[in-house]
């Protein structure tokens, strides 16, 4: 992928999209919920800072603000110079100050029974989920091009000099479990050795053997790993011969449709796999033997690799036969399975990670903040339909899961603090609501610039990727 200035423009662009798509949802949720129940909404924004564009209907004024994070709907309360956020924030409205004896945290106009304002705080998250399981469900309905290595779990490649290589991986193993837990595709497989862990015990099945290998890999801290699989790579190109280039070393003994079985006598079980070991090849050691099947028949050959100057190694000239894919597709009510089996990997995976984090397991340097998330969004669009349909799934069921938490900032917070007030029959005193939202502010921001600063130093890996 082409890492040019426009792309790069073009995915931010793109990202901004379908974050401010996710954001929308959320803020919508929060909206409808407070007008079937009567709250009197002042305002529902998208973004924060100065209004870009705003336009008043009724009692609401709608906007879009210059910042591109968040919104927000802003709700009438006990003081109808103030305005009070679903999401627990409160704003000024007219230059006039919330009073004291104002409770400050609350889902719109104090007023209201408790179980409406819970309502509306939970309304946003919900509301994500929702549109998380509509965006599976049509994605699964839209078809989803599956490339057919992602359901095996066979190794096709152990990179030399990689922590597999050191661990004893070879090509051909199917791992079976990582730390206990099964895996039945490569998909499962990437998902949990991308956590960082750092040590892995790996069950792995190699011929008739069933052998438990332990997998050291070297946490990279905030920036993206060298070696994010421990050099264990999939089978993506089966053995097979999909062209012989005209002039090269293969011309007159290979022909497409020959499964490669052997390069100097080792077991070849991927066309990765013997395009790393030609990587390697040392001409003071003579011709490659090669073992293929042709047909029913074997047949053995020997070819002697050409320089390639522009690609600065030595060449058979062979390329692989295409990637084998399925393009899986679904009717409606047939969707609805896999859709329920997705959303709740996501929504596991992100108990499982947050798990790791509280126990250290997982560093918080593997966080990611809108400077990583706005630019991968655009690069999934760019990937195809149904890739950006599941990556906004995956973001929304984050959305809503961690606007869950009790953090006191978000909805979470807010439903805790009427659980509060549901039980005292009164809400907190307003000073230790101020105390308690100062504190989560500043532990907020800190946390945010945190994540800022690793997502930093992770642009110039995202760039590198791209090129």
């Amino acid at each position: 992928m082409s890492a040019s200035p426009l792309f790069f423009v073009l995915a931010i662009v793109v990202g901004l999209l379908v974050l401010g798509i996710l954001v929308f949802v959320h803020e919508l949720g929060h909206f409808l919920a407070a007008k079937a129940c009567k709250f009197k909404v002042l305002a529902f924004a998208i973004g924060f800072g100065r209004p870009l564009w705003k336009h008043k209907r009724g009692d609401t004024e709608y906007r879009i603000n210059a910042i591109p994070f968040g919104g927000y709907v802003a709700m009438a309360g006990n003081n109808p110079d103030e305005e009070t956020s679903s999401d627990g924030m409160s704003e000024t409205v007219n230059g006039n100050q919330s009073q004291e004896k104002e409770d400050i945290v609350g889902a719109g106009d104090n007023s209201k029974p408790i179980w409406q304002r819970a309502v509306v705080a939970i309304a946003g998250p919900l509301a994500n989920f929702v549109f998380a399981l509509l965006t599976l469900w049509v994605m699964f309905i839209y078809g989803v091009d599956r490339p057919a290595f992602m359901d095996s779990t066979r190794v096709g490649v152990v990179v030399n000099n990689s922590a597999g290589q050191e661990a004893g991986f070879k090509a051909g193993d199917s791992i079976l479990s990582i730390n206990g837990e099964p895996v039945n595709t490569w998909e499962q497989v990437q998902n949990l050795i991308a956590q960082q862990l750092g040590d892995y015990n790996i069950k792995v099945q190699r011929g008739q053997e069933t052998l438990e290998m332990g997998l050291y890999i070297e946490k990279s801290g905030p920036r993206m790993p060298k070696d994010p699989t421990g050099g264990l790579l999939p089978a993506r190109f089966l053995p097979v011969v999909g062209k012989v280039m005209p002039g090269g070393s293969a011309e007159n003994s290979l022909k497409a449709g020959d499964t490669i079985v052997s390069i100097n006598e080792t077991h070849v079980f991927s066309f990765d796999q013997f395009a790393f070991i030609m990587m390697d090849y040392d001409p003071q050691n003579g011709p490659v033997e090669i073992t293929l099947k042709r047909g029913g028949e074997v047949v053995g050959v020997e070819l002697t690799p050409a320089f390639d100057s522009t690609r600065n190694r030595y060449l058979l000239g062979i390329e692989p036969a295409p990637e084998i894919t399925k393009f899986v597709k679904y009717g409606p009510i047939a969707a609805i399975g896999p859709t329920i089996a997705k959303s709740w990997e996501f929504t596991t995976m992100i108990f499982d990670v947050l798990g790791k984090l509280v126990n250290g397991k997982v560093s918080a340097n593997q966080l990611a903040g809108p400077l990583n998330i706005i630019p991968i969004s655009g690069f999934m669009a760019f990937q195809g339909f149904s890739n950006i349909l599941n990556f906004m799934a995956l973001i929304g069921i984050n959305l809503a899961v961690l606007n869950l938490m009790p953090l006191v900032i978000t909805d979470g917070g807010l439903l805790m603090f009427l659980g509060i007030e549901a039980i005292r029959k009164k809400p907190l005193p307003v000073k230790a609501q101020l105390l308690i939202n100062k504190i989560f502010i500043i532990l907020f921001l800190a946390l945010f610039l945190f994540i800022s600063y690793n997502d930093v130093l992770r642009l110039p890996d995202f760039l590198r990727l791209w090129r």
